[in-house]
């Protein structure tokens, strides 16, 4: 149970990825008012797709693209960095 605790704002992010599922396969394509349209299930179609957002849109000079960027980054290292300091730490508690 500590531990679960210890976990609460990773397994408040976990918990998101449903929402998130459901906001670009169904919320998305109701938007664009046609399902062709919307993000494809297959990889080339994927890809199609993330092409054609960058050449409308130009996503990644966005400021909050390059936000999220970093942020994606800098928690990885963090998590590397910790990660095993934290697990340690948990171990040694706990037992």
């Amino acid at each position: 149970m500590e531990a679960y605790l210890r976990l609460g704002c990773t397994l408040a992010i976990m918990h998101s990825a449903p929402a998130a599922t459901t906001a670009i396969f169904l919320i998305y394509p109701i938007g664009k008012e046609s399902f062709p349209d919307c993000m494809p299930l297959r990889i080339s179609g994927t890809f199609n797709s993330m092409i054609v957002l960058q050449a409308k849109h130009n996503i990644h000079m966005h400021p909050f693209h390059k936000l999220g960027v970093v942020g994606a980054i800098g928690g990885s290292l963090f998590g590397v960095v910790h990660g095993s300091l934290m697990t340690y730490n948990l171990i040694r508690k706990t037992v």
